[in-house]
């Protein structure tokens, strides 16, 4: 019988101890993690709709986790400069970025450079909202159908529409309509999307392409009237309002836009499970479910494989149809 040597048995215990070293932080990092405060980076101004979302959830995970959630608002450049300096974080999973359509899929295809790369700087968490888009015109339109709205606008040579500036989704839809319908409306850009609903309501433009959360009130009390919904299937929150699909324009689909929370490429897997954990329960919580439902918004969580896989393909839908229209911000 071979005797091993108490060298060679003090060689086998290290290596023994190696691998465990390598298996049991990751284990004990989940329990063990964070150990300081957490940052959730929002590519908009405070007050809007992304920032109202990503402060509910913030509040949640503090609660969580144990240690408070900072909100950095760093809107500019479509949301790249925020998504940029979200890349640029510590791999450990305590900066959270609140992405959207805009940084994780359209303006791949919209700029010449992001600054970022949205896949491979990044680890997805979960979907968090879908926010349907809809074709509304000024209150001097609101009683046509929308058969009717498409051929007024076409005989007002002069007629526009509002987005809230070059590159957004409310610009893209407005161009898509242009393209799928035959008309020619003159694309006003605006700084943001209330100043534009002001100029609508006050009909100093014809129409706008805004999402259904941004202009739910003023459906709601009246003030305008959506003409269409641009998706495939009728909006819960709108459920007598038509689809553009239903109305014979099956190709004039552009939404729903999203959001959806992601942290650092390289965050170990353990902790990026439990942040998944963590915010899918604060989503799917009914404070959240109902006070975003009844703005408009409809909550989507999903797993992290879910989510890469989903903005993979809107990388690929929003890219084509970016091309189509030749839109490019400079």
């Amino acid at each position: 019988m071979q005797c091993i040597s108490l060298p060679s048995l003090a060689k086998v215990f290290l290596t023994i101890s190696l691998v465990m070293s390598a298996v049991v932080p990751d284990a004990a990092r989940a329990d063990d993690w964070p150990s300081h405060p957490l940052t959730l980076i929002v590519p908009f101004p405070a007050g809007g709709s992304a920032d109202v979302q990503s402060r509910v959830i913030a509040q949640g995970l503090a609660a969580a986790l144990g240690q408070p959630v900072v909100v950095e608002n760093k809107p500019g450049a479509g949301g790249n400069i925020a998504a940029a300096d979200a890349a640029r974080a510590a791999p450990d999973g305590t900066t959270l970025f609140m992405a959207t359509t805009g940084t994780q899929a359209s303006n791949i295809s919209l700029y010449k450079s992001l600054g970022f790369d949205p896949v491979k700087d990044f680890a997805p968490l979960t979907l968090v909202t879908l926010n349907p888009q809809i074709i509304v015109p000024a209150p001097p339109y609101a009683g046509l159908d929308f058969a009717g709205l498409v051929a007024r606008l076409k005989d007002n040579g002069g007629a526009s529409f509002g987005s809230s500036g070059i590159g957004s989704a409310t610009h893209i839809a407005g161009e898509l309509y242009n393209k799928l319908t035959g008309s020619s409306l003159v694309h006003v850009p605006y700084r943001g999307q209330g100043p534009a609903l002001n100029d609508l309501i006050a009909g100093r433009i014809d129409a706008m392409f805004p999402l259904i959360a941004d202009t739910f009130s003023f459906v709601q009390s009246g003030q305008l009237k959506a003409a269409a919904v641009m998706s495939q299937t009728r909006a819960k929150s709108l459920p007598n309002v038509p689809t553009t699909v239903e109305l014979g324009y099956s190709k004039l689909v552009l939404s729903p836009i999203w959001t959806a929370l992601y942290t650092n490429a390289g965050t170990p897997q353990p902790v990026v499970d439990r942040l998944n954990r963590e915010l899918v329960k604060i989503i799917s919580a009914p404070a959240f479910v109902n006070r975003f439902e009844a703005a408009g918004y409809e909550i989507k969580t999903s797993t992290p494989a879910e989510l890469a896989s989903f903005a993979a393909a809107e990388t690929v839908r929003w890219g084509r149809i970016i091309k189509d229209l030749n839109i490019q911000v400079e």
